[in-house]
């Protein structure tokens, strides 16, 4: 599968390349990597570009969710593109399909988290007669730097686009499909080619999306944390840190516990990284890893259940 950059003026095919493999090592999609003046170039091209009109968007994204689910995008029907992402990012495969319905629930419900985000009174975008406050965005284009652990991410920034924002994504090179055909979709639905890009870039070219963009959502580990603390313009997400305390009496909880740890294939940001128990942790533990000894989970390459 080749996977294009999605810039504002269509597809853009890079000279350079870079593999997709799967959780195997098998090669699975070809990935195009934009430069750094061409992330740029397409910012400044999003940035002078009018977003749809307010009572267009829900509508849009409304649409967009119904492509996403029933369409053929990028060559890939929704079961095929749910295979290839569990392939891909080595989730099970049923997780795989639920972090897909997640994408649509987002869509879905975009305007309800909008709306309830929205304080008591305050008229959207433009003073009313009736409004005693302005909601407004603080800038005009929204960067995304991507995680690769689960697709249910990408159903959190379709909201800004209610806002008014332009959205450049650059998704993660270890599952860039679910980002790829959200804006296929998007695009199919109606929303402007240059209100949501597809920008696959490196380490320059991710800085450079930061740089130029007004705000960024960005996810990443403690060296990500670290290099954006501070700026109050970037928006991190992780390294998760979730623990679990328990007591002496913990037995009744040790279902609880390995399914924190195990959830959603034990890649998630919520996933329990450690159990701080009262009193020796050794029994604990043997049964802790006895019990997600149990868990099989199919490989990779296993036959997908039905939706």
């Amino acid at each position: 599968m080749e996977l294009d950059a999605l810039v504002a003026g269509g597809e853009y095919r890079s000279r350079k390349l870079e593999l997709v493999r799967d959780a195997n090592g098998d090669r699975v999609a070809e990935l195009a990597v934009v430069p750094p003046l061409l992330v740029a170039r397409c910012v400044a091209a999003q940035r002078g570009a009018r977003p749809l009109p307010v009572v267009e968007r829900a509508p849009v994204l409304a649409r967009a969710a119904d492509v996403f689910a029933g369409d053929v995008l990028g060559g890939l029907g929704f079961d095929e593109y749910v295979a290839l992402t569990s392939r891909a990012a080595g989730l099970p495969i049923s997780v795989a399909r639920a972090g897909a319905r997640a994408v649509l629930d987002g869509l879905r419900s975009a305007h309800v988290s909008v709306g309830a985000a929205r304080p008591a009174g305050a008229a959207f975008g433009a003073r009313t007669s009736d409004a005693s406050a302005v909601w407004a965005r603080r800038g005009d284009v929204l960067a995304v730097h991507a995680s690769g652990n689960a697709p249910g991410v990408h159903g959190l920034w379709p909201q800004s686009l209610l806002l008014g924002y332009r959205v450049a994504v650059r998704p993660s090179r270890r599952e860039p499909f679910t980002a790829h055909r959200l804006i296929l979709a998007l695009r199919s639905a109606g929303l402007p080619a240059a209100d949501a890009v597809y920008l696959p870039t490196d380490h320059a070219g991710a800085d450079e999306l930061v740089r130029c963009s007004d705000l960024a959502l960005v996810y990443g580990g403690q060296d990500v944390a670290d290099r954006y603390r501070g700026d109050d313009t970037v928006k991190v997400n992780g390294p998760g840190r979730s623990k679990i305390v328990v007591g002496a009496d913990w037995e009744p909880w040790l279902d609880v516990i390995a399914d924190s740890v195990a959830h959603l294939g034990g890649t998630a940001c919520v996933n329990a990284t450690a159990v701080l128990v009262d009193g020796d942790p050794v029994l604990l533990a043997r049964a802790l890893a006895e019990r997600l000894a149990a868990l099989a989970p199919p490989p990779p390459r296993g036959p997908a259940p039905p939706p």
